[in-house]
């Protein structure tokens, strides 16, 4: 009698989230989830969102690598020196916006992301010439960073609302973002690998609330000038 080539309990759980239909769906809750947590954090309190944001950081430092499939083509499961900056970066940012106590002094994120690119690059000329995918390893990286420090637009966002109570402002900017997301996470499902670990399919649905981040602290300045104006 030959086995069964119907794949038992464990195998499929095993199996889960790390390709076909159940990897895509997984980029999508993640991404349904992390937008659901950023927006509430973000109406909530400052403080809960910082928790909420440097949780995102983490999850998109640990996990950019193998979405973007770089650690795959240096022949490993992590890159730990991309996972160091790229998480380094985004706290920064977090830091700085958290701290100051101003959702205006978003504007220092900029030199946060020279330094976080600056970073990078040195980081591929340490590895040295004939390394490896050394332009997908900068790119890789820097998209990372740039996703890591837009993530504390979140940040931002929760300050604005606790100084002006325009919640409205907070929850249309999110709806906006809702939409976005569904448009560039199709691109990043695409473009990322067709399979690999799941914390990589985690990763690619949060990186696009990430990066949109920032884009919801400026829509929300907007429509508030606008309001008043």
């Amino acid at each position: 009698m030959t086995p069964s080539a119907t794949p038992t309990r464990g195998e499929r759980l095993r199996s889960a989230g790390r390709s076909g239909p159940s990897r895509y769906r997984l980029v999508a809750g993640s991404a349904v989830l992390g937008l659901a947590v950023s927006l509430l954090c973000a109406v909530w309190a400052p403080q809960a969102s910082a928790v909420a944001t440097v949780a995102m950081v983490l999850v998109i430092a640990w996990g950019w690598p193998a979405a973007s499939g770089v650690a795959q083509q240096r022949g490993g499961e992590v890159v730990p020196v991309h996972t160091g900056i790229i998480g380094a970066s985004g706290l920064a940012a977090c830091a700085v916006v958290l701290l100051t106590a101003s959702a205006s002094l978003v504007t220092l994120l900029p030199a946060v992301v020279a330094v976080g690119v600056l970073a990078c690059f040195i980081g591929e000329l340490v590895r040295g010439e004939g390394a490896p995918a050394r332009l997908e390893s900068v790119i890789s990286a820097v998209t990372g960073v740039l996703a890591a420090v837009s993530s504390a637009g979140w940040i931002a966002m929760a300050l604005v609302h606790e100084q002006t109570r325009a919640g409205w402002a907070v929850w249309v900017c999110g709806a906006v973002i809702a939409v976005l997301i569904a448009g560039v996470g199709v691109r990043l499902i695409a473009a990322g690998p067709a399979d690999g670990p799941r914390r990589g399919a985690v990763t690619l649905g949060l990186v696009p609330v990430a990066f949109f981040g920032i884009l919801g602290c400026a829509g929300t300045f907007l429509l508030l000038r606008v309001v008043a104006w």
